[in-house]
């Protein structure tokens, strides 16, 4: 099971991914996500009714969240683990799918100076925006990708030439 913590305001909340089926605070809940656009906008469905959300990721690493007028700011962190280790493999500076998604969002291309922390690509998958930050400063060596591409469990997505 994939688990986030999820930071809205003072709250924080427990989101866990199993297969089709998620979890908020060990809770079952139906939420079903169409991604719309390229632009960051959803419709989240769940028991009470659809709603669609624009989602933005924010320079800071938070995503803006808006819908019907009201705007949050959120931040998504993979609990950590094994798949955060496979995903940012420091040592060579490769970045890899931890799990089968699609490509949304790139925001390097080859020869771009990044920063740590930095957010290189968005994957979605099971229903979640994934970000992938850079490991550490470097200069990006290549992007295997394409935005809308699919991609497969341990497919690189980025490679990092770390500054020395």
């Amino acid at each position: 099971m994939e688990k986030y913590r999820v930071f809205i305001g003072e709250k924080e909340y427990l989101i866990g991914i199993d297969g089709d089926r998620v979890f908020i605070d060990g809770e079952p809940v139906y939420v079903g996500i169409h991604f719309l656009n390229e632009n960051g906008l959803v419709m989240v469905e769940k028991d009470d009714g659809k709603q669609e959300y624009h989602i933005k990721s924010q320079d800071d690493g938070t995503l803006r969240v808006t819908s019907r007028g009201l705007q949050v700011d959120a931040t998504v962190e993979p609990v950590k683990g094994r798949k955060k280790r496979q995903t940012e493999k420091k040592d060579t500076g490769t970045i890899a799918a931890p799990i089968p998604g699609v490509v949304i969002s790139i925001f390097i291309q080859p020869g771009d100076i990044v920063e740590k922390d930095q957010v290189l690509v968005v994957l979605e998958s099971m229903k979640m925006l994934m970000e992938f930050r850079a490991p550490s400063e470097g200069q990006v060596e290549k992007v295997s990708v394409t935005e809308g591409q699919k991609v497969e469990k341990g497919d690189e997505m980025v490679k990092i030439k770390k500054d020395d």
